[in-house]
């Protein structure tokens, strides 16, 4: 009989089975002790001619019941739960049984984990071979132990009842109570007894697998009642008898590999045997391995018949089941199955088990499937059988699914990328690489790398994340393709080619190479992901330091030579010349002073960059000229006497230009070209007065008076206005360190920040000038903190430069926190805001939170007593979604400064007389939200709770006339929010 026709057959069978969706119904039939084979699970085992005791496979447990199997007939096991069992009372024979393994002592062994599984299963084959009833019941008894059952099956019960009756006894006398059954129970000793009871099953089978596995006894039994137990309503019995068949199950398999391989190898040693001659053919040989063909064979369909059973009583049903953990158990070792015995499991008809589970609801059952398909991915040899599940479930599989499946089996997943998916499905990947999860950005970054040949030619999808999210697709590529992003000669090279060359790359290809050479600098220089992907403080070793400090040296000397030809060439393109400025941030500027040679390249980057600000007045590239002069001209290096030089013959020029504008602008008599020249140099200087100190070229005064003038004629340009009020604080900070420490000096400096025009425009909301108004007011809360009391605390010399805002500037900035901060768009603003994109409502937001957030800071810090915070309390309820967090802060600091100060400032924010005619329901829901606030600690609170129902009780009582209510009287009410935090003694007191 050949091995191939064998194979299929069985095959067949496991394709017949897996692809009924039906479910399984046992047979359950009564049946007499009189034939030895029986059926197994409700399928009738096939009839064999009894085998020649002399061709068996030798066998190295051979016990006395199989051996004597052949010559008297042996009684039926357990079909179903339905066979009747004969009693045999043999009372020598259960003495003996009861010295060996018990069913308590099984369990005990398992749970502790310190015995050596092997021991113990022998210990119970050796009771089980002496009286194998006796022997099956202590394993019975020790699986349900195992359930968390405290009944247990009886010899009476074993012999007398069905399977079925066995488990709805088990389940009355079972403890409802049953969460925390061994499988579930907490801590560690669960891992241990899972693992325990895993390698029991294991270990069983294997001890079993050339004799008692095919006695069509003792898995059978057990597998019948495994499969009743599993289709049990009580938790701990469908979850524990599920683990156990599965893993009975999956050793089933593995024994089923080994003889499919024995068979193949008989079959081969047959063959050659059979194609000799006559005269050279060993008749007794050729007989010896047909009989173990046949053996082989025969196990070979029991094996089949066992799992053909166990998937469809316990898999198919057990797969959705409610309890994720079950689901989780069965699709693990589905993976197993079809990774060990691909020839009988790798099919459409198991596959599709791990296609529809991919969609579960729980991550732990979805988990198991992904690593299932890894592990099937990973092989080469599979990826012809996955064709039809790839091409069937990669439609309505989730993306981050398919990415963690397919895009981690390198390098086989290339394969079934390139053959089963497309372009567009593709596409669905690509953004990926931005993901803020740092292992399924590279897995994607490794995917997008194998797909695209050239990493310049970027897929266009990728383009309009990628010009703002450059470093975390450089970051996602840096594993699978670094010595590509290092390769700064090609790109170099190809940005410095001319539009007409040859292989010359597009303008927006220029853009995206410049992007990616720039995030690959940053990398190759910091050696850190970009923001939102590190995963906690790495240190580097020595080997990663030195390492990062040669891609650091082999960068710099690259780019010193080529930076000015690079910066001329893109000097007119705002976005690109912005981008290629950082470039020496990241550089060793050290080598600059390093030999003679490189000093020239030094000259040409502040020549190149000098004649950038010349050239522009945007704010971005502006700011990265002032920020890589600030760098260069840092005292630590050689040469910053070089770099200090060009810079400040930059500021004169800058100065020249502006001068001669000053004083037309002053007095209002300028034309345009004039106010553009103004502007024009006031943006540049604005820039720079970050990087270098300004205070030579006396600036400060004159602009200051500009600004004055400008705002009390309301005649002065917007661009003038802007830079002018942006740039306050330090050039203020510059007069006052300018300052010669004279008292009439450093007396003048408040003076001058009482007629600050800042002022004048926070009070001037209402007019044109509320554009510049909200970053006045930003402006003018800083300088409040800046010269207020607690910058004196330090240094008591600061003292005369303490300034405190007038009444009527307080009254202007609550004015303007009401008209600004908190206030509620009408009907025709929230028209025009629903055509504003989204990240324009963000930014206006922020910038609220900014001006609210100096406002409190100004309260906080003894600037404005807490009466001020009045005007902010009373909106935490209203506004609480977007300030909530920042008027809560401010609301336990000033607890912490002064505890009654502040309850009286709350009690001043819920009784104000305006608030008379809104609605009660709203002051009575500040209230409860303001009561939260006051904490848990009953006695740290009691000194301000008393305060506050004092003010409460005497505003409710206050203005009322003889023999009329109280107006006020409601107020009550809306004090009883605060009073369950009183302790006894204050409440009788009140």
């Amino acid at each position: 009989m050949d091995v191939q026709q064998s194979d299929e057959s069985s095959h067949e069978s496991l394709e017949d089975i897996s692809g009924s969706d039906s479910d399984f119904e046992v047979q359950l039939k009564s049946m007499k002790r009189r034939k030895p084979t029986t059926a197994l699970l409700g399928l009738q085992s096939s009839k064999r001619p009894k085998r020649n005791a002399a061709h068996v496979i030798p066998s190295p447990r051979t016990t006395a019941a199989s051996s004597t199997r052949a010559h008297s007939p042996q009684p039926s096991p357990l079909s179903q739960g339905k066979t009747r069992r004969q009693a045999s009372p043999r009372p020598e024979r259960e003495r003996r049984v009861n010295q060996s393994m018990s069913a308590h002592d099984m369990y005990e062994a398992v749970r502790s984990g310190k015995s050596a599984m092997v021991a113990v299963v022998d210990e119970w084959l050796d009771g089980y071979k002496q009286d194998r009833e006796a022997g099956m019941l202590e394993l019975i008894n020790f699986f349900v132990q195992c359930c968390g059952c405290k009944g247990m099956v009886s010899r009476e019960m074993f012999n007398s009842m069905q399977n079925a009756e066995i488990i709805s006894i088990l389940t009355k006398e079972f403890n409802e109570d049953s969460a925390n059954y061994p499988l579930c129970s907490p801590g560690p000793q669960c891992r241990k007894f899972r693992a325990g009871l895993c390698e029991f099953a294991q270990v069983l089978v294997h001890s079993c697998q050339n004799s008692l596995l095919y006695d069509e006894y003792l898995f059978s039994s057990l597998l019948a009642l495994l499969t009743g137990f599993s289709d049990s309503q009580v938790r701990a019995f469908r979850h524990t008898s599920s683990l156990i068949a599965m893993k009975l199950m999956t050793a089933i398999v593995q024994v089923a590999v080994v003889v499919f391989a024995q068979l193949k190898t008989t079959q081969r040693r047959y063959d050659v045997e059979k194609s000799k001659t006559a005269e050279h053919r060993a008749s007794e040989k050729v007989e010896e391995l047909q009989a173990t063909i046949s053996e082989l064979q025969e196990r070979q369909e029991e094996l089949s018949s066992v799992m053909n059973a166990t998937f469809r009583g316990v898999f198919v049903h057990r797969y959705r089941d409610r309890v994720a953990e079950i689901r989780a158990v069965c699709i693990e070792e589905l993976g197993v199955w079809l990774r060990e015995n691909p020839v009988n499991f790798l099919n459409d008809g198991y596959l599709k088990y791990l296609g529809w589970t991919l969609h579960d609801k729980q991550a732990s059952v979805r988990l198991q499937c992904v690593r299932a398909l890894q592990g099937l991915y990973k092989e080469t040899d599979f990826i012809g059988r996955l064709e039809l599940f790839t091409s069937r479930f990669k439609v309505g599989l989730p993306v981050y699914l398919f990415v963690c499946v397919f895009i981690s089996c390198l390098p086989s997943y290339s394969i079934v990328l390139s053959e089963g998916l497309n372009e567009e499905e593709c596409s669905q990947l690509y953004p990926l690489v931005f993901a803020s999860h740092r292992g399924l950005a590279s897995a994607a970054g490794a995917f997008l790398y194998h797909k695209s040949v050239i990493l310049s030619l970027l897929p266009p999808s990728l383009y309009p994340s990628f010009h703002e999210h450059g470093a975390y697709l450089v970051d996602s590529l840096w594993g699978v393709a670094d010595s590509e992003l290092r390769d700064w000669e090609t790109m170099t090279s190809l940005l410095l080619q001319e539009a007409g060359q040859e292989q010359g790359l597009l303008d927006e290809e220029e853009g995206a190479l410049i992007e990616l050479m720039m995030c690959a600098v940053r990398q190759a220089a910091e050696g850190h992901p970009p923001v939102g992907r590190a995963q906690g403080k790495k240190i580097l070793s020595m080997k990663d330091k030195k390492a990062q400090a040669q891609d650091k040296g082999r960068l710099t000397t690259h780019f010193i030579t080529l930076l000015p030809q690079l910066l001329a060439k893109y000097s007119a393109d705002v976005e690109k010349v912005t981008k290629l400025l950082k470039a020496p941030l990241h550089f060793d500027l050290e080598t600059y002073s390093s030999t003679g040679r490189l000093e020239k390249y030094l000259d040409l980057l502040l020549a190149q960059v000098c004649g950038i600000v010349e050239k522009h007045t945007e704010a971005v590239v502006l700011e990265a000229c002032a920020r890589l002069a600030c760098v260069l001209c840092s005292d630590k290096y050689t040469f910053s006497s070089r770099a200090y030089l060009a810079v400040s013959q930059l500021v004169d020029c800058l100065a020249d230009s502006f001068n001669p504008s000053l004083f037309p602008c002053s007095q209002g008599t300028a034309d345009e070209d004039e106010v553009y020249r103004a502007a024009t140099a006031l943006k540049k200087l604005s820039a720079f007065s970050s990087a270098k100190d300004l205070t030579a070229w006396k600036l400060f005064k004159p602009c200051f008076q500009l600004l004055k003038n400008g705002v009390e004629s309301r005649d002065i340009d917007k661009e003038v206005c802007e830079c002018l009020t942006k740039r306050q604080i330090p050039w203020m900070l510059s007069c006052v360190v300018s300052a010669d420490g004279s008292s009439s000096e450093l007396c003048s400096v408040p003076r001058t920040l009482g007629e600050s025009p800042s002022v004048q425009l926070c009070a001037s909301s209402g007019s044109h000038f509320t554009a510049w108004a909200l970053p006045a007011f930003e402006l003018l809360c800083d300088l409040l903190l800046l010269f207020g009391p607690s910058s004196a605390c330090s240094q008591p010399a600061l003292e005369a430069l303490v300034h405190f805002p007038s009444d009527s500037l307080r009254s202007d900035m609550a004015a303007f926190l009401l008209d600004y901060v908190f206030a509620e768009p009408d009907g025709d603003q929230l028209s025009d805001e629903e055509e504003v994109d989204e990240e324009s409502k963000i930014a206006t937001l922020q910038r609220r939170r900014n001006q609210l957030a100096g406002y409190c800071k100004l309260v906080i810090y003894g600037v404005l007593d807490f009466s001020s915070a009045t005007d902010v309390f009373k909106f935490y309820s209203k506004f609480y979604k977007d300030y909530g967090d920042i008027i809560k802060e401010t609301l336990s600091r000033i607890k912490i400064i002064s505890p009654v100060q502040s309850a009286k400032t709350l009690f001043s924010g819920l009784a104000l007389e305006e608030w008379e005619g809104k609605e009660f329901g709203e002051i009575r829901e500040l209230a409860k939200k303001l009561a939260m606030n006051f904490g848990i600690d009953l006695n740290r609170i009691r000194q301000p709770l008393v305060s506050l129902h004092m003010d409460g009780i005497q505003f409710a009582f206050r203005g009322a006339a003889e023999g009329e209510q109280p107006p006020n009287l409601p107020f009550l009410e809306i004090l009883s929010e605060f009073s369950f935090k009183l302790v006894r003694q204050d409440r009788a007191q009140l």
